[in-house]
């Protein structure tokens, strides 16, 4: 077991140089071996007076040449910043350096004394205080959490296109089963009959009638027979008159044909859910009802894995969606240490505001989208924070920061937050603007940054013209060899169309030396292709005939399927469907009949 000396000697010296540069907001400079130099955070200083060396004893020591005249180790330099106890010091190192297993030392430090127990009188700063569920509730939301988690992940077969879906948008099996992501499974579902949830739990039920009250109070069960409720022309026809007891019968699961996401807080546990549509008809998503025992105004997703990161670098980045809060976690180089959360709307709520205040947040960085939500979101943050709001902006009008952020990584590579944080920390001083914009993802580095008050009127932002297209641009060559029906099973086939839609969503924006096709990017945007299932593959070799060859396709279903190594009857099956849903016009008035794609049905 490692002892407080022990951390602290020359085998920490670079974390300790990457605290001191994070937590004071320094930069040091090599003078030598084992030597560092740095203004000094701790006094106005002029000159390089902050020192970093290793002693005889091979201890990191820090000193100040200049007025502060200190001398310090790394728990003395821990308590100046955070104010806190020796033993907190010696906590919060341990906790920065990973070690569970440490030896702490039970005295003082000898060079800075601990905070006085009798804080200076003053006025009092009350934060809200979350309202969170029943110890009962929590124990209910999190069974159920684990219940949809479960269920999603023993059926990949039958859940396919909800795993794909996901995986398109961000979560993978890892983050699934991280996250505890799950599915209920929709009133169309043969086998549930959108009562997944009840059926899991019927014998529970009859046994104790009041264990089912549990699940009503969370707001995971709904009575089909709600005249007061939305939809109950749709709810009222689910209800199975041909069961016999009470729960399936009148009873449905709340979140019905939806991914389901626990909401947690700080210590982990489920306090809410949201659910939302595999696809994109209807309302997307869905909260829990913010009454009863339920209330959502301090849901923050993502907050119990950033937020003891988000207290150590006193910065957080904040976005609208789940499916924005994966682009950003997913690009985050050391995701063991997320500093991202999702409001889950473009609105910070005061008992929201007040879990930031709590963790000593002075920095905010916000990736809401660029519409006029977005932007009313952030001006009422910059009205309410004491520190710096810091824009991940220069998005056009109706943009999505997580399209943008495909094009990023290699600008915010390493640890995101200084690189994101570092652009507009350099007009700070100069403006003393309460908003700052910072442009890190494309054009050239004398037009990266632009800065905005959210008095004045919002200047236009600078965006390349290439960076907003009307169409993407795709290599033939990629996509020929995988314009097949020619599969084994269900699975390779499904495989094939997860890595054509992989290779749709790079949506490259230069056309390339090699023979290409195009697709608009109102195709993409609005997740079209998601719709065409296994058809897929018929309406990309079209399209690219089509494209190549300029002109409508006059080919027989039998040339069709010699293409696409299957039978004819595998053309008539998915031709029909393309025709149903739009995305096919046939003419079969000539001989061999006349084909053409739509890439937008007619509404």
């Amino acid at each position: 077991m490692s002892s407080h000396n022990d951390i602290k000697t020359a085998a920490y010296l670079e974390p300790m140089l990457n605290y001191a540069e994070t937590h004071l907001g320094i930069q040091f400079k090599m003078t030598g071996k084992y030597r560092y130099s740095a203004f000094c955070p701790f006094h106005a200083d002029t000159k390089d007076s902050f020192r970093l060396h290793v002693d005889v004893n091979d201890v990191v020591r820090f000193h100040c040449f200049g007025a502060c005249k200190g001398d310090w180790d790394i728990y003395d330099v821990i308590m100046l910043r955070e104010k806190c106890s020796f033993q907190q010091a010696q906590r919060i190192w341990a906790d920065y350096l990973g070690l569970k297993d440490v030896e702490f030392h039970s005295g003082r430090s000898q060079n800075v004394p601990d905070p006085d127990t009798e804080p200076e009188p003053d006025d009092g700063v009350e934060f809200l205080e979350p309202a969170e569920p029943s110890d009962q509730i929590k124990a209910t939301l999190s069974e159920t959490a684990t219940f949809y988690n479960e269920l999603l992940l023993s059926n990949p077969e039958k859940y396919s296109k909800v795993l794909a879906h996901l995986a398109r948008r961000g979560p993978e099996r890892p983050d699934i089963e991280r996250f505890q992501i799950g599915y209920s499974p929709a009133y169309i579902d043969e086998g549930y009959r959108g009562r997944a949830l009840i059926k899991g739990f019927l014998s529970h039920f009859e046994e104790d009638y009041r264990a089912f009250s549990h699940f009503q109070d969370a707001c995971l069960v709904r009575l089909l027979n709600d005249e007061g409720a939305r939809g109950y022309d749709y709810y009222r026809q689910q209800i199975d008159f041909t069961s016999k007891d009470p729960f399936t019968k009148n009873y449905g699961d709340y979140f019905a044909g939806r991914i389901v996401f626990p909401i947690r807080n700080m210590r982990g546990e489920v306090i809410g859910m949201i659910g939302r549509r595999p696809n994109n008809q209807g309302v997307r998503w869905l909260k829990q009802q913010a009454e009863g025992a339920i209330t959502t105004k301090s849901w923050l997703y993502g907050i119990d894995k950033a937020y003891r990161f988000i207290k150590h670098y006193r910065a957080v980045i904040l976005v609208e969606g789940i499916f924005d809060y994966f682009a950003f976690y997913r690009l985050l180089q050391d995701q063991g240490r997320p500093v991202v959360v999702s409001t889950l709307g473009s609105y910070l709520s005061a008992e929201a505001m007040g879990i930031f205040k709590q963790l000593g947040v002075e920095h905010f960085i916000v990736a809401y989208d660029w519409d006029e939500a977005g932007r009313k979101g952030i001006k009422q943050i910059a009205a309410e924070v004491g520190g710096t709001v810091y824009y991940l902006g220069g998005m056009q009008q109706g943009q999505d920061p997580a399209e943008k952020l495909k094009h990023v990584i290699g600008s915010i590579s390493g640890f995101s937050l200084r690189h994101m944080m570092a652009s507009a920390k350099k007009h700070q001083p100069a403006t003393e603007k309460p908003i700052h914009m910072s442009f890190i993802s494309c054009g050239p580095a004398d037009k990266r940054e632009m800065i905005f008050s959210p008095d004045e009127e919002e200047a236009p932002a600078w965006w390349p013209k290439e960076a907003s297209p009307t169409e993407f641009y795709y290599r033939v060559a990629d996509f020929l060899p995988l314009l097949s029906y020619s599969h084994g099973n269900k699975a390779m086939l499904d495989q094939t169309i997860s890595e054509i839609t992989k290779l749709l969503e790079a949506r490259p924006t230069k056309p390339p030396t090699d023979p290409f096709f195009t697709i608009p990017v109102n195709f993409l945007r609005t997740e079209a292709y998601t719709d065409l299932g296994p058809a897929l593959i018929l309406w990309l070799r079209i399209v690219i005939e089509q494209q190549v060859k300029k002109r409508r396709i006059r080919q027989t279903d039998d040339t069709l399927a010699e293409w696409l190594g299957t039978s004819r009857r595998t053309i008539t099956t998915y031709k029909a469907l393309l025709h149903e849903l739009g995305y096919l016009k046939t003419d079969a008035s000539v001989r061999p009949q006349r084909l053409s794609v739509r890439y937008f049905p007619k509404q």
